[in-house]
């Protein structure tokens, strides 16, 4: 063969040459020596456990391989009704791979603790009846209820039969203790919150515990008997020898042997009576002591012990293993498994150590009594604690929480002072592992509740553990201790009274000690220090004790301080009747400086400034500068309404002045305040909307008046750009699309012109659409500003698409495009529509991708060709759209065309979650939260799939591939059959939503491809409800469907919009 072909070959699936070290399942048939070779290699490949389980899964059926084998634990009546079907027939090819599997078995020396590590339940479970098996000769694999004595006394039959028992107690419990400390699957359901994702910690272990009693009583028997006969029937001098099957036991099957012999008196290992009840009552301590049947442990643990003994003395007497050892080779014992360590945990755990063992009782153990016991000796016990330190602090904490909640409730009767000394015998215990008295939790509350006398049982508690002898790390950390008491503010110390709590607790070292945790240094520095001063002596200034501080007996007889003072108030100024008061008197003292200077602050608002500086001076120049100024610092504050009553109090006095009189620079003030409210009210009816309380009609004329006089040829009485902007931007809003005034830029240069041109361009558009003419296009006009807007070749422009500002009127700033400025100050919703298909056109003829198109009305009303599309940066228009869509839908949540826009935004920008939860919104909201369906569901719910197939869901994805119409089937199957790989998709727990038999089909046989037998038949019990039989009327069919969309589509909002 060439190389080539070499190659080709090894890349076909199953060409790929075995190894030469590989050793298969029938090379063990055929050579019976190869067994014992393999297994005598210091690290065999495969190992004795992976043969088991290779020869006992060959030729198995394929229930057994897809159901048990693949599951962590089954019942037992499960794994019995299987291997009583599978062993009807059981070839000679079968009967020789099990020979082999108990040949390995019995080189491990029938080590159930190996087995259950190594194996799974069934392969457990069938190597154990296949042994039954053998030593019945082939009468039965599963042992009967009754077995009588004479089966007993076999030998062979009696090993078989007690290690088959003792595994059936086993199981249960190790079981369930895998189960309680393995880690829980989550599973998402729907209509299920994510906290609840995980199941019940006890619903596996309680499961477990109930299946199978009636075969743990049987085993429990059967073993008793065992006991009863070896008692009965053994000597002390002389015990009974039980033959252990070894691996020559079993006879290989060849061609000239058709039926088994094993010869059960081959080999020469023996083990005794004692190691065999040793470990027999072992295994029934266990079983009772996991179901809390403590007496019945007792008892066998006592059995336990004394055979133990009696097999030490025996083996100290004639040797184990041929006289290898002379003492209990623990771990290297011929049958039994257990250690001497685990013998005396169970003695411990029984509260047996102090009979059995001559131990006392640990702290722990007289700690737990004593909460049994309604906490009797619990003092002595902590005080013994604090010198031993054996106990973990988390029970003591615990001991005091529950003494606490005791004494609260009145449910126990303890001592009055029984909860303050376990805080302080706490607190010490505490102080002994590092801690210090603020850290530690309720150490504070107690000194608040009881006062200084907590520090003298604080020393009542250290008075053990002070005179003890303590290692210096430990005087230390109470060296530490009593420094952080003395200096901690919220409960210090009375440090000059140390020596006098030493010295009662204490006695005649109390000198000592005190030298041991605060030199004499420390303590003088401590006790001068002011900080631990008597603060009821202390000497306070009566200035300091006054309540106003206000000097007394001080005339202000100097002018220059009376107008200081009157600058002060009238900067402090909040009304207009304070600021009108402040320049009167200002105006008696100095009529001859410009006021209004005074005040830093008083810079006026927009051109007033000019204004007033015209004005002749007097009164109402100081007033309005002041005024305007203040409103001015209103406004940008954020604050409009308060403004425009500021503004009108300086309109209302300038027309007082007016009235009767010819002044062209008192008219031009008026006319000039006329605008700048026209400001503010447009900005208070945008900042307030759609709950504004302004006059629409009176706001309409003022807008109309405002954009004449821009277009007017009197250029000194035209507003500035700003204002017209706004003028136009009112109008927009309050939907005057048709101004008798026409329309254009009017006055004024730089970036409001341009804005007042794209503002008139709008409203020109918006009028197309209400007379009706929005068949044809719209205008060109609108279109060819927003396109300037986005051309990248356009240096100049600016296009910021978001501020953090809080009014209109801080957007208005230079560096945002005329475009950006209209669009920050739009709340009509049919203007808002206009500008969101026109940039929903510009993105898609730029992208130019019918899979990522957007949708929203009014797209085909504009030009279909851009030139130079490679000037444009479909992001860019995307940014601003979304900007618009995100403060428009604060305003009108409930539009689902702009919603549906929203979401095919996020998932052109590649953010699918987000989109999914937009589409979910709209599909809720033009649905009635799912009651009915929606306008454009088709739509949504294609693009809400694709949003779930790039999430990795395809089974949500699938759900959805059925609501259209006509079924996008094809989508449906592709992601049925994609392998899951995230947890969320909960893939079986949408079966429920399914109503397409079509698509509960393809699952079923997906599942039953994959041999996943529990999702096949959740899918088999959705499928099999009666109100989707296809034989139901139309009418039962659609309910069934409406209920499961309603469904589905919940379970999905519930996940990705809440």
């Amino acid at each position: 063969m060439s190389y080539a072909n070499m190659v080709v070959d090894l890349l076909r699936p199953g060409s790929m040459p075995i190894s030469q070290d590989k050793i298969q399942f029938f090379e063990f048939l055929l050579d019976h020596k190869l067994l014992k070779e393999h297994l005598r290699c210091p690290n065999p490949e495969p190992s004795a456990t992976d043969l088991i389980v290779e020869f006992l899964s060959v030729d198995v059926s394929n229930a057994i391989r897809d159901g048990p084998a693949t599951c962590e634990h089954v019942s037992m009546s499960t794994l019995q009704s299987l291997q009583s079907s599978c062993r009807q027939n059981i070839s000679r090819k079968q009967l020789a791979l099990k020979i082999l599997a108990l040949k390995i078995a019995s080189s491990l020396h029938w080590n159930l603790d190996t087995f259950e590590t190594k194996l799974t339940p069934f392969i457990q479970k069938q190597l154990l009846q296949d042994l039954v098996f053998m030593a019945a000769d082939g009468a039965f694999s599963v042992p009967p209820q009754e077995i009588s004595m004479n089966m007993i006394q076999k030998p062979h039959m009696q090993f078989a039969l007690t290690l088959y028992h003792r595994w059936m107690l086993r199981y249960p419990a190790k079981a369930a203790f895998k189960e309680r400390f393995a880690k829980l699957p989550f599973l998402h359901l729907p209509n299920i919150s994510l906290e609840k994702g995980y199941p019940e910690m006890n619903s596996y272990t309680e499961k477990i515990l109930r299946m199978n009693e009636n075969d743990c009583i049987q085993s429990k028997k059967y073993l008793e008997k065992v006991i009863a006969y070896y008692d009965s029937h053994g000597n002390s001098n002389e015990p009974l020898q039980i033959r252990v099957p070894v691996m020559d036991t079993f006879t290989h099957l060849s061609e000239d042997k058709h039926n088994m012999a094993h010869n059960w008196d081959a080999g020469s290992v023996y083990v005794t009576q004692y190691e065999l009840l040793m470990q027999i009552h072992f295994d029934l301590c266990y079983n009772y002591l996991f179901y809390g049947q403590h007496e019945k442990a007792k008892k066998h643990i006592l059995g336990c012990r004394k055979n133990q003994k009696l097999l030490e003395y025996d083996v100290k007497s004639n040797g184990y293993g041929h006289g290898q050892y002379d003492k209990v080779p623990w771990g290297n014992l011929d049958y039994a498994s257990m250690s001497e360590d685990d013998i005396l945990g169970y003695i411990r755990a029984l509260n047996l150590g102090q009979d059995l063992l001559d131990e006392d009782k640990s702290l722990l153990q007289r700690l737990q009594e004593s909460v049994i016991n309604d906490y009797k000796g619990i003092i002595a016990i902590f005080q013994a604690d604090n010198l031993s330190r054996e106990i973990p602090m988390i029970h003591r904490q615990l001991a005091e929480l529950d003494i606490q909640a005791a004494a609260s409730t009145s449910a126990l009767s303890v001592p009055k002072d029984l909860m303050i000394r376990v805080s302080a015998l706490n607190a010490v215990r505490y102080v002994l592992e590092g801690g210090l008295p603020s850290t530690l939790p309720d150490f504070l509350n107690k000194f608040n509740t009881i006062g200084v006398h907590f520090f003298d049982i604080l020393f009542w508690a250290l008075a053990p553990v002070l005179v003890s002898n303590l290692s210096e790390d430990v005087w230390k950390k109470l060296r530490m201790f009593f420094l952080h008491l003395a200096t901690l503010s919220q409960c210090r110390l009375p440090i000059d009274r140390i020596n006098e709590y030493l010295e009662k607790h204490v006695g005649d070292r109390a000198s000592e000690i005190r030298t041991k945790l605060i030199s004499d240094e420390h303590l003088k520095a401590i006790i001068i220090d002011q900080i631990n001063g008597d603060d009821k002596n202390m000497n306070i200034p009566c200035e300091l004790l006054a309540s106003s501080w206000d000097t007394t007996d001080f005339e202000y007889n100097a002018p220059e301080l009376n107008i200081g003072r009157l600058k002060k108030q009238l900067v402090e100024a909040s009304s207009t009747e304070d600021v009108r008061i402040c320049l009167v008197k200002l105006a008696t003292m100095s009529p001859s400086i410009p006021l209004w200077n005074h005040n830093p602050y008083c810079k006026p608002i927009g051109n007033l400034g000019v204004s007033l500086a015209a004005l002749p001076r007097g009164f109402l120049q100081d007033f309005g500068a002041v005024m305007s100024g203040a409103a001015r610092v209103r406004l940008e504050a954020g604050d409009a309404r308060s403004a425009l009553s500021l503004l009108s109090e300086v309109e209302s006095e300038a027309r007082n002045q007016l009235a009767g009189a010819n002044d062209p620079a008192l008219f031009g003030l008026c006319r000039e305040l006329a605008w700048e409210m026209l400001l503010l009210q447009v900005n208070l009816l945008l900042s307030e909307w759609p709950h504004h309380r302004l006059n629409a009609t009176v706001l309409t004329n003022k807008c109309k008046a405002a954009i004449a006089a821009a277009n007017s040829d009197a250029v000194a009485d035209a507003p500035r750009s700003e204002v017209v902007l706004t003028a136009w931007l009112g109008l927009l809003n309050m939907c005057v699309w048709e101004p008798s005034t026409g329309s254009g830029a009017g006055q004024g240069s730089g970036g409001h012109a341009n804005a007042v041109d794209v503002a008139a361009a709008l409203c020109a558009a918006c009028a197309e659409l209400r007379r009706g003419k929005g068949a044809r296009k719209l205008p060109r006009r609108l279109w060819d500003h927003v396109l300037n807007t986005f051309n990248n070749s356009i240096g100049h422009q600016k296009r910021l698409t978001h501020t953090h500002s809080s009014n209109y009127a801080d957007h208005c700033i230079q560096n945002l495009s005329p475009y950006h400025l209209v669009v920050q100050g739009l709340r009509e919703p049919l203007a808002i529509s206009v500008v969101l298909s026109l940039l929903a056109k510009i993105y898609n003829v730029v992208v130019d991708d019918v899979s990522m198109e957007l949708v929203v009305e009014y797209t085909d009303l504009w030009p279909n060709n851009i030139a130079n599309m490679n000037r444009y940066k479909p992001k860019d228009v995307l940014e601003s759209m979304i900007e618009l869509l995100e403060r428009s839908l604060k305003f009108y949540p409930y539009n689902t065309s702009w919603l549906r826009l929203y979401g095919d935004a996020e998932m052109a920008a590649g953010r699918h979650a987000a989109a999914l939860r937009h589409y979910l919104c709209a599909l809720s909201v033009g649905s009635q939260h799912f009651a009915t369906r929606a306008p454009d569901e088709d739509g949504l719910v294609r693009r809400a799939a694709r949003c779930c197939q790039a999430l990795t869901a395809p089974t949500q994805a699938a759900a959805l591939c059925q609501l259209p119409g006509e079924p996008d089937h094809t989508r449906a199957f592709k992601c049925l059959t994609e392998k899951i790989a995230n947890a969320a998709d909960s893939m079986d727990a949408y079966y429920g939503c399914l109503w397409d038999n079509t698509l509960l089909e393809v699952a079923i046989a997906t599942h039953a491809r994959r041999g996943e037998a529990g999702r096949r038949a959740r899918a088999i019990t959705a499928i099999g409800s009666l109100e989707l039989n296809a034989n139901n009327s139309d009418e039962i069919q659609c309910e069934a469907a409406a209920v499961r969309r309603a469904r589905l589509l919940r379970a999905l909002t519930d996940q990705y919009v809440s």
